[in-house]
C-alpha cells in the first residue's frame, strides 16, 4: 500500500453489513454509507458482478482507518479469490469512484471494489437493471426480486 492507496472499499453484494460475508470484514470501519459507483452489475447466482459499463451500482462504502487498510486488503483478496500475481482470478481490485450524499452536498472519493475480470463469464449472466432513484441516479442492485440470495456459505 502506498500514500495514494484509498481508505475506503465499495462493496455491492455478499460482503455488505446485511450479507453472508458482511461479518467477515477483519476491522471495524470508521463509517459505513450507501454510495453508488458507475459500472453494470450482474447476477451470477448466489453473488453478484460488476463490471465497467455507463450504469449505477448502489452499494456501501466501508471507510476505514489507515492502519487498518493492509490487514483489510488482505482478508478481502482471500475472500474474493484474488491474487495479483495471478493472471486468472475471477474479480480483480480496481480504484473505482464512489459518490455519496452528504447533507445536500454530493460528495466522492476514490475506493477499492472487485469488479468482475472475466467477461466471457457474463455473456450468460443477468443484468440487474438499474430500477432505483438514488442520489439523483437510476442504480442497480443486489439482490432484486430475482436474485437467490444463499443464507449460508453452502449455498454458495
Amino acid at each position: 500500500m502506498n500514500n495514494t492507496d484509498p481508505l475506503a472499499f465499495f462493496v455491492y453484494g455478499t460482503l455488505k453489513k446485511s450479507q453472508l460475508r458482511g461479518g467477515l470484514w477483519p476491522r471495524k470501519p470508521l463509517q459505513i454509507r450507501s454510495a453508488v459507483i458507475q459500472a453494470d452489475l450482474f447476477d451470477l447466482g448466489p453473488y453478484p458482478a460488476a463490471a465497467q459499463g455507463s450504469g449505477w451500482i448502489l452499494g456501501e462504502i466501508w471507510h476505514f482507518e489507515p492502519g487498518d487498510m493492509h490487514a483489510t486488503i488482505q482478508t478481502l483478496d482471500l475472500i474474493e479469490g484474488y491474487d495479483p500475481r495471478d493472471s486468472y482470478n475471477e474479480y480483480v481490485r480496481k480504484i473505482v469512484v464512489a459518490e455519496w450524499v452528504d447533507g445536500n452536498e454530493a460528495t466522492t472519493c476514490n475506493a477499492f471494489a472487485y469488479l468482475n475480470a472475466q467477461a466471457k463469464r457474463l455473456e450468460m449472466a443477468r443484468q440487474i437493471k438499474p430500477i432505483l432513484k438514488v442520489f439523483g441516479r437510476t442504480a442497480a442492485a443486489w439482490p432484486d426480486s430475482f436474485a437467490r440470495v444463499p443464507a449460508s456459505f453452502s449455498e454458495e
